[in-house]
């Protein structure tokens, strides 16, 4: 009897098997590269025979990194600010924007009025030496047309398109004299958060479960009889 009804419940367990949400990601990246520039991204798709979507994480962190020196031409003192700035914009196939980040280095400078060279140095001129910036944006899709777009039976892959525009300024002095180099870099990281699909038991799991409830019938009539 007791060998029964553990027959019973283990293949109920693999009968009542619930379905469970999981995540599987992927990481791509574009190497810091002067600004202004665009690139293709190619991100692995979804695989639907795993499950159903529940979303889709957009993970875009940008980097910024250069160099940015100014001189005042101005009569009097001024404070400048030099900002290295970079805008990383993430795209679908069809141009509609994902998800955007903006990674910035800023920095005031106390500047006198114009000492007569222009070189980015002596008490009116400011340099920010070799600097860098990372900002991280994170978008979050349940929409079923970008669970279309993103998945597919078996996996593959869809790319993506990752444009960098260099926004570096200076700003502060009436009659400024500003230079940048820019460069910006990207990663992308695609979270599939997804329910996997219940487990099919195997036929041989249904014939224990049939022959364990006739079973366990013939040893309940068997009792009755006895107790008769």
């Amino acid at each position: 009897m007791k060998k029964i009804l553990l027959a019973l419940a283990t293949t109920s367990l693999f009968a009542a098997t619930s379905a469970q949400a999981t995540v599987i990601s992927y990481d791509v990246s574009k190497a810091s590269t002067v600004t202004n520039w665009t690139d293709s991204l190619s991100v692995s798709k979804f695989d639907s025979k795993l499950g159903n979507l529940n979303s889709i994480t957009f993970q875009l962190g940008g980097s910024v990194s250069g160099a940015g020196r100014s001189e005042s031409l101005d009569a009097a003192a001024s404070t400048v600010t030099l900002s290295l700035s970079s805008l990383l914009t993430l795209t679908r196939p069809d141009g509609t924007t994902i998800v955007v980040t903006n990674p910035v280095f800023s920095n005031a400078y106390s500047l006198t009025a114009f000492d007569g060279a222009i070189d980015f140095a002596g008490t009116s001129g400011a340099a920010t030496g070799a600097v860098s910036s990372s900002h991280t944006e994170t978008k979050i899709s349940t929409s079923a047309s970008d669970f279309a777009l993103f998945s597919q039976a078996g996996g593959g892959s869809l790319t993506l398109s990752l444009r960098a525009a260099g926004l570096s300024n200076a700003s502060g002095a009436g009659n400024l004299i500003s230079q940048f180099n820019t460069e910006a870099g990207g990663n992308l990281k695609v979270t599939y958060d997804y329910t996997a699909a219940a487990p099919v038991p195997e036929p041989e799991t249904y014939a224990m479960l049939i022959g364990g409830l006739g079973l366990l019938g013939l040893v309940r009539r068997r009792a009755a009889k006895q107790a008769a």
